[in-house]
């Protein structure tokens, strides 16, 4: 069986781009969607495909499940008659993400796609295995069923990263990474990502949104 996590975090901030890849990868795919990941991988099988969103719901998935595991870009990406939109050289930045900085098949996914839909992309210096991006989040204390589910996502390979923040602080970060970006529009596979982008005072675009049409780069 093949599952797809649609992520909460996802769903929380475009509820019309979730619902509608959700529909599309029951009826194009035959998957089955499930709901939280937290809870929903404790039922995976090594008989069982994992395909998710989220970065965070991939972690929990591999390490806390005998499942194999793949992210919905590469699936999107080996459908050669998906509907991807012309974007018709819109020139955009694109924000890997540290959640996936080990993920090249996710980065490369990526990048086929924003290909694909003629995006004209803008590598940041700190790109693929170098990114250590993830908006705010590294600036918090990290969720304890995180640690718990993917410690070697989360803690092992995370070492003097979760450090707490004031509000301030994040906004100065967030600020001084983007002011580095030579671009004004940034796509992320993140929501962190994207929302530390937007914090950052530069038009965050998510992925998934962009696919589906849901928002347009401004000009």
């Amino acid at each position: 069986m093949t599952v797809y996590y649609p992520s909460c975090k996802y769903t929380a901030f475009s509820p019309a781009g979730s619902a509608r890849i959700s529909e599309i990868v029951q009826k194009r795919y035959g998957f089955t969607v499930a709901g939280c990941c937290r809870e929903g991988h404790l039922t995976l099988t090594a008989e069982d495909t994992a395909v998710t969103v989220c970065n965070t719901c991939a972690a929990i998935c591999a390490e806390d499940s005998p499942a194999k595991g793949r992210s919905i870009w590469e699936v999107l990406d080996e459908d050669d008659t998906f509907p991807l939109p012309d974007l018709r050289g819109a020139g955009m930045a694109l924000q890997d993400c540290w959640r996936a900085y080990d993920r090249p098949e996710v980065q490369r996914a990526v990048r086929s796609l924003l290909q694909k839909m003629r995006v004209s992309v803008v590598e940041l210096p700190e790109n693929r295995s170098r990114t250590r991006f993830c908006g705010t989040t590294l600036y918090a204390p990290l969720p304890k069923a995180n640690g718990a589910f993917a410690p070697n996502r989360f803690i092992k390979k995370a070492p003097g990263m979760f450090v707490p923040h004031s509000e301030e602080q994040k906004d100065a970060l967030m600020r001084e990474h983007c002011r580095l970006i030579p671009a004004d529009r940034v796509v992320c596979y993140c929501v962190p990502c994207t929302q530390g982008i937007r914090r950052g005072g530069k038009q965050g675009i998510h992925l998934m949104d962009l696919i589906l049409g849901l928002e347009e780069p401004q000009e």
